[in-house]
């Protein structure tokens, strides 16, 4: 009886094996489109190093992503880029990221400054970028730089944030004012 029952079972078993089943296809699952375009009003976005400290703040009234390019458009925006010594604080008209973000192009009236032991050092141009990987600001356009006392322009300028060093590339004019004395 039990193996009339090992027989039945057995049969049974290859008999379902044989008959044609109904597969179910799964279906195919696609991740969604990320590529968003999208608007903000009023943003506030923040930066860090490699090391998770924050390096660039940068806020303003509007911010648009474009999903095709990749780029984002600032409006206004107003940035704070952290030095070990003190901060570059600034404003502009407009500005934009492309890509991966690494460089901030600020443009249209665009000022730099930083408060120093010898007052405070402002930088204005037409355009200047933030490059964060490199730790540097940059123009490849005329700058205006000022502190008191001193009023320097030149075609061009690079900081290097973290050696404190700031060069002055072509057609440098310097108008160095001493302290008016009592005649």
């Amino acid at each position: 009886m039990v193996l009339v029952g090992a027989v039945v079972l057995t049969a049974a078993v290859l008999f379902r094996w044989w008959l044609p089943t109904e597969r179910v296809i799964a279906p195919t699952v696609t991740p969604p489109d990320t590529r968003l375009d999208y608007r903000l009003q009023v943003f506030k976005a923040r930066f860090h190093d490699e090391q998770g400290r924050p390096e660039l703040l940068i806020e303003g009234p509007g911010l648009e992503h474009d999903a095709e390019t990749r780029v984002v458009t600032l409006t206004d925006p107003i940035f704070l880029i952290d030095t070990e010594a003190a901060p570059w604080n600034g404003r502009a008209k407009q500005g934009r990221f492309e890509r991966e973000f690494d460089t901030l192009y600020l443009i249209d009236a665009v000022e730099l400054w930083r408060d120093g032991p010898d007052g405070r050092l402002t930088v204005t141009s037409q355009a200047l970028q933030h490059q964060r990987p490199a730790r540097t600001i940059s123009a490849d356009v005329p700058v205006d730089l000022t502190q008191p006392g001193t009023e320097l322009t030149a075609g061009g300028l690079m900081i290097q944030l973290d050696s404190e060093i700031v060069e002055l590339s072509n057609d440098v004019h310097i108008i160095s004012q001493t302290a008016s004395s009592d005649r």
